[in-house]
């Protein structure tokens, strides 16, 4: 038996009452009174330089300015219905166009952010003025649950569970030591107190699914406590970013705020810098010294900003606003990836999911001519020659508008990110061959986009890197094994951890595949599989470092997402003949196991992931007091040391690692034929060559050992996240500053 899921009637628009996402006015009114105030805190800075606001309150401001100004007037003035739909487009059109700005500012080597911004913040209170004059006098922006009759002992009761399972998860964390974590990850230091908390979070989740009508409060204080789980677990530990590579674009930030323009034939990530530049100029606008206080809140703000794109889509392909919600879910309970923290990767994947929302809502609520053909062939090509009507209530130049938003969007994602534009190709190519959008040559146009800025803005990673793109087209096998088969090598116990992982990404997909499957007929079924599938093309283009396969399961997921929950839904009917109290015991601890899974998946490489503080601080200090032209041999590829004074300093130290099995299997001997002037051993290092490489932990430390015996070097700073060794010639560096003037009482 089977459950068929309606497709039910979108949201309408009549002459007495014209639907919006949110209430428009209030939407105006709270972008002009931001627009206002970034400008006068712009005027603040320009006269009075010195006695600024303070930091918090210009960062508050400046990210808001760019997470929604131009957005918001853009959006109302579109008319976009669906408060999911109009949130993650105005966020991404916001950012897109900020991230632009600052893209041409800095290639065209006329860097100032305070103009840029002021330009940005005009333009949009510009719009906000436009914008008011095409908001009707009656509007509808339906309920959003805040009503008193809502206020109910039930939302009371979920909405405190979900704070006793905050409370208890921040307690969690706080307890966390990262330097403790080995082959099982964080998994292993959580204690009971966390998994109580997974289970409370489990139970309201199962409530509020099950709930006759849906409570939207609870729900997106579940979304959020769900991202909180997922992605902070270890940063509350630490204090810092859960990702190394976090650090590396700090310091790429920093090079741009410093240098004001470009570098040339430094790493090719900097052929892709619209979000490198838009955060340098949020670096330079708000005061800060860099963006690390930023880094550590980056996957809760990208995972919630994401969510909304995530339950657009669902609600699009499914109709029904529970299936949605579980969706969202679903995502972020297979989201081990981590590619959500402060890194152009998660301003793509809002950009591409606001895309791809955009146009399945168009399918959803414009007329779509019928497929009459008598045979697979003709209706084939029927798809591929219709088109579908406007969606009522758009006239050609809204529908025109609305077309040229998703054109920004693609064009700030084909200067920030390498792969997602052409995933977006793909997946609007997927949308014309089966007649699904109105915007037929929009893929056209996106890939005449990514060819032109590949061609002239890219230079830096072609001409360096042509050979290997064009000898991995093909190269499904050498991508798949880069992705997987390297990294099922070293530590036996972390090699079979990575099996989870595996099979959460599988199970889910297939899962997608089930509901899909059973889609059959409806009118997303043929763009929503070939949306899915379109991430795993681009396998057939390279290996994008080993990474591709790992990107396509990830790029899938928003889509896929949505058909999995069409597939449990199936189960209703028969979980319905059972008993209830049994259902719903066995929901929550089946809720509750995939939380403890997820955590395993996303935390496994804590052991050589995790930075501490004083990590950080030490090492920003040896790299700022490091003699000039100081060599460094590094165990490990030591991301915090990336900045200024390594990539714009002609006497910066010079840092290279341990490049070859040989060097690894006797360190002493590599660093006496390296003879370099220190050597930065991190705790990252050593467990990422324990784990990743099999080499224990012992016998590392044997090595270490041996090269202090040999007299050359002897230990300059020692703590438990960071060790420095200098060869006895070079000078001391003082950590001082950083540790405190005891720092030295433990060494030898």
């Amino acid at each position: 038996m089977t459950t068929t899921v309606a497709e039910p009637v979108g949201t309408h628009t009549n002459a007495e009452s014209t639907a919006y996402g949110w209430s428009p006015r209030v939407g105006l009114y709270s972008a002009a009174l931001l627009g206002l105030s970034l400008l006068l805190i712009t005027l603040w800075q320009s006269v009075m330089p010195d006695t600024a606001p303070p930091t918090a309150v210009r960062v508050v401001l400046v990210v808001a300015g760019v997470m929604f100004l131009p957005g918001i007037p853009v959006v109302i003035a579109l008319r976009i219905p669906g408060r999911a739909l109009s949130t993650v487009l105005a966020v991404s059109v916001s950012v897109s166009i900020n991230a632009l700005a600052a893209q041409v500012s800095i290639v065209a080597e006329a860097w100032n952010p305070l103009r840029t911004q002021s330009i940005v913040v005009i333009l949009g209170l510009v719009a906000c003025a436009v914008a008011f004059r095409t908001v009707p006098a009656r509007t509808s922006s339906g309920p959003i649950g805040f009503a008193r009759h809502r206020w109910t002992g039930r939302r009371g009761c979920e909405l405190l569970a979900l704070a006793v399972a905050v409370v208890m998860f921040v307690a969690a964390a706080r307890s966390i030591d990262v330097l403790d974590a080995g082959h099982y990850g964080v998994i292993a230091l959580v204690g009971p107190w966390y998994i109580v908390g997974i289970a409370i979070v489990a139970g309201v989740l199962v409530s509020a699914l099950r709930a006759r009508r849906l409570d939207t409060v609870v729900l997106g204080a579940l979304t959020t406590v769900i991202i909180l789980f997922n992605t902070m677990l270890v940063g509350l530990a630490t204090g810092q970013t859960s990702i190394p590579t976090s650090f590396v674009h700090r310091g790429f930030i920093s090079i741009l705020a410093e240098s004001h323009h470009l570098p040339s034939q430094i790493d090719a990530r900097f052929s892709w810098a619209g979000f490198f530049a838009l955060s340098a100029g949020i670096q330079d606008l708000t005061g800060l010294s860099d963006v690390t206080a930023l880094m550590m809140w980056a996957p809760l703000v990208s995972g919630i900003v994401l969510s909304f794109g995530l339950y657009a889509i669902a609600i699009a392909i499914t109709g029904r606003a529970r299936l949605a919600w579980l969706a969202v879910f679903l995502y972020h309970a297979t989201n081990w990836y981590q590619q959500d923290y402060f890194a152009p990767q998660a301003m793509a994947m809002i950009g591409y999911t606001a895309i791809i929302a955009t146009l399945f809502w168009q399918l959803r609520r414009a007329p779509l001519p019928p497929l009459t053909g008598d045979t697979r062939g003709q209706r084939i090509r029927q798809a591929i020659s219709r088109t579908p009507g406007r969606v009522p209530g758009f006239g050609p130049g809204r529908t025109l508008a609305v077309g040229a938003v998703v054109l920004v969007i693609i064009t700030a994602n084909t200067v920030t990110h390498q792969i997602t534009p052409m995933l977006t190709v793909l997946a609007l190519a997927a949308f014309a061959l089966t007649g699904a959008t109105r915007y037929r040559t929009l893929w056209l146009a996106a890939g005449l986009i990514f060819a032109a800025w590949f061609t002239y803005g890219a230079t830096d990673y072609w001409f360096g890197h042509l050979p290997s793109v064009v000898s991995e087209i093909g190269q499904v096998g050498q991508s798949v094994n880069a992705g997987v088969g390297d990294r099922l090598n070293g530590d036996p116990t972390y090699q079979r951890m990575q099996y989870l992982r595996m099979a959460a990404s599988g199970g889910f997909v297939l899962l997608g595949l089930v509901g899909w499957s059973l889609w059959r007929g409806r009118r997303s079924w043929a763009v929503g599989g070939m949306v899915c599938a379109s991430p795993f093309v681009l396998v057939f283009l390279q290996s994008y470092g080993g990474e591709m396969i790992l990107r396509a399961f990830l790029l899938a997921s928003p889509t896929v997402a949505p058909f999995a929950a069409l597939a449990l839904a199936l189960l209703a009917p028969r979980l319905r003949r059972m008993l209830a109290p049994a259902v719903v015991v066995g929901a929550m601890v089946l809720v509750t196991l995939l939380g403890v899974l997820e955590t395993t998946n996303r935390g496994l490489n804590t052991a050589f992931e995790a930075t501490t503080r004083d990590e950080v601080a030490v090492t920003d200090a040896f790299i700022a007091a490091a003699p000039p032209d100081a060599r460094v041999l590094s165990f490990g590829y030591a991301p915090q040391s990336v900045g200024v004074r390594r990539t714009l300093d002609p006497a910066g130290p010079q840092l290279f690692t341990v490049d070859s099995y040989d060097c690894l299997d006797d360190l002493a001997r590599c660093a006496d034929e390296h003879g370099p002037d220190y050597l930065y051993i991190p705790n990252q290092g050593l467990q990422m060559i324990a784990l990743q490489y099999g080499v224990p932990l012992a016998e590392v430390h044997d090595e270490i050992d041996a090269i202090l015996a040999s007299g050359t070097y002897v230990t300059d700073v020692d703590t438990d996240s960071v060790t420095i060794l200098r060869r006895v010639t070079e000078p001391s560096i003082d950590y001082s500053g950083v540790l405190g003037p005891n720092y030295r009482r433990d060494l030898p």
